[in-house]
C-alpha cells in the first residue's frame, strides 16, 4: 500500500458508514480523479474498500471501507504509532508544540509544492 493509498483509505475509514466519493478522495489526496481510479482499484483488490454506484447520480461512485480492513491496517501500523508516541514521551508540552508546528508547516509546504509543481 502506497502512502497515497493509505491516505485515501484512512479518509474512507474515518468516514465510517458515510460514503465518500472519488472526487472527495482526489481532493483529500491532492491527486486527479483519474489517479483515484487506480488507487481505488488497488484498495478494492486488496479488500480494503467497496465501491457502490450513487443511486442519485450513476456517474458518481461511493466508497465504503471494509470493516475488517481498518483492523488489518492497525495491526501493521499500530506498532509504529506506539513507537512514535513513545518517542514523544520524553518531550515537554512546549517541545511537542514546537515539533507539531514544524510538522504542520512541512505538510503545508509539501502540499503547496505538489499543487504548484506536479
Amino acid at each position: 500500500m502506497s502512502l497515497t493509498d493509505l491516505v485515501c483509505f484512512a479518509h474512507v475509514a474515518e468516514a465510517g458508514d458515510t460514503p465518500v466519493t472519488a472526487g472527495d478522495l482526489a481532493t483529500r489526496a491532492h491527486v486527479t480523479t483519474g489517479a483515484v481510479t487506480g488507487i481505488l482499484n488497488r484498495l478494492e483488490r486488496g479488500g480494503f474498500v467497496h465501491r457502490r454506484p450513487d443511486p442519485a447520480d450513476r456517474r458518481r461512485v461511493h466508497v465504503i471501507a471494509v470493516p475488517a480492513a481498518a483492523e488489518r491496517v492497525r495491526a501493521v501500523f499500530g506498532p509504529y504509532h506506539r513507537l512514535l508516541t513513545d518517542s514523544l514521551a520524553d518531550h515537554s508540552p512546549d517541545e511537542i508544540a514546537l515539533i507539531a508546528g514544524w510538522l504542520d508547516r512541512a505538510v503545508e509546504l509539501t502540499r503547496r509544492y505538489v499543487e504548484e509543481s506536479c
